[in-house]
């Protein structure tokens, strides 16, 4: 087991940060690497509202920093590898892939101290809604990108109520199965390498998730299968079906593989109409008066995706939706892309008459980036 300490600094709490709760943007990320013929990634995002999410097509060369805020010290690049993101609210880069099959992704986290207390200052800043980015734009492989954090400030976004004003971990897995977690825990940034970190939901933190799951043995049939929607649980559940998948048979190609790990998401989704729990209660009616009103069906899965770094393959599927859609990124000419290209809403692709592969369904945007244009409520 490799496992893996680095030291780097929060520069900025949130004002609301202590008061989310752990149930307030739970998620649940699902790593298949167990299966020789392929490696994929399953993800379910878990909120109050859609996150208003526009998927983004980068191409190399676009020059990024590492905050949208005017500020000393922050890190800058020149995109290297060309990727596919979700990202909430025209800001939040949430979920992707890039061209050499790497895939990240954030997903809330609170533990404790979420300002990592340290004298050196030094370091440039990488703010949250960029964590993703930087890791895509910049790298190939998990190692490489775990290397390239360590030279970095990770700072979160600051206060308020949208998707992007929590607190986050997150993963990293590439094409040969390698996998990362990166929290930060009572003022530490932690990593944790290797493998064997196929699940990551929410708090407690991976350790203790993982204690947790070597003591608990469960059955699908015997009343032990884990039953409510707490972190610990969809962990458990979705470890549980990672290890009990099949292998898929050579007489399939990998839309079964597709079809197993959107039926697995299944089991540890949100159904619209999930009562709130009473100690959400608090935190979701402030949520809710920033949210609109027409994006809301209260708590629920608002979005499912799968990347496949076998075969660089990002999917997405809507609540709002009974099919996904997809981008196969192997069929862009990454050479020849120059300017940064959207589509708006993907969460209400059916509503807008797409389906199956949208490639060419983007539309680039005047400014030079995503980060320039004003974020979506």
């Amino acid at each position: 087991m490799k496992h893996k300490l680095v030291i780097s600094c929060l520069a900025a709490a949130m004002t609301s940060a202590a008061l989310l709760p752990t149930s307030a943007s739970a998620c649940t990320r699902m790593l298949w690497n167990t299966d020789s013929d392929f490696v994929m990634v399953g993800r379910n995002e878990d909120y109050f509202s859609a996150s208003a999410p526009t998927l983004v097509k980068t191409p190399r060369g676009i020059e990024r920093k590492g905050s949208v805020n005017q500020q000393d010290n922050v890190a800058e690049w020149k995109v290297k590898y060309g990727s596919i993101v979700s990202f909430a609210n025209n800001r939040f880069a949430m979920d992707g892939i890039n061209e050499q099959g790497l895939t990240a992704r954030t997903l809330y986290f609170d533990q404790g101290e979420t300002d990592e207390h340290q004298s050196d200052n030094n370091k440039p800043v990488l703010e949250g809604d960029h964590w993703v980015s930087y890791v895509l734009d910049n790298f190939s492989t998990v190692s490489d990108a775990l290397e390239g954090l360590e030279g970095l400030r990770l700072v979160s976004v600051k206060g308020g109520y949208s998707y992007s004003a929590s607190p986050k971990h997150m993963s990293i897995a590439d094409s040969t199965g390698d996998s990362a977690i990166i929290e930060i825990q009572d003022g530490e940034v932690k990593v944790f390498h290797g493998e064997q970190y196929r699940v990551m939901t929410n708090p407690p933190n991976i350790q203790t998730q993982v204690e947790q799951a070597s003591k608990r043995k469960i059955d699908a049939n015997d009343g032990t299968f884990p039953n409510t929607f707490s972190g610990s649980d969809r962990y458990q559940k979705a470890q549980y079906w990672l290890e009990n998948f099949p292998k898929v048979k050579s007489t399939d190609d990998i839309n079964a593989a597709y079809g197993f790990m959107y039926s697995a998401l299944g089991t540890t989704a949100f159904v619209p109409g999930t009562p709130l729990p009473a100690e959400d209660a608090a935190v979701g009616k402030e949520i809710m008066k920033h949210t609109q009103s027409e994006d809301s069906y209260g708590v629920g899965t608002y979005f499912q995706s799968i990347s496949d770094l076998t075969n660089k393959v990002y999917r997405f599927k809507s609540l709002l939706a009974p099919s996904d859609v997809y981008v196969n990124l192997s069929d862009i000419d990454w050479k020849k892309e120059k300017t940064v290209e959207v589509i708006p809403r993907i969460d209400r692709h059916a509503q807008a008459g797409l389906q199956g592969d949208i490639i060419g369904d983007f539309q680039a945007i005047e400014e030079n980036d995503i980060y320039e244009q004003p974020i979506v409520k």
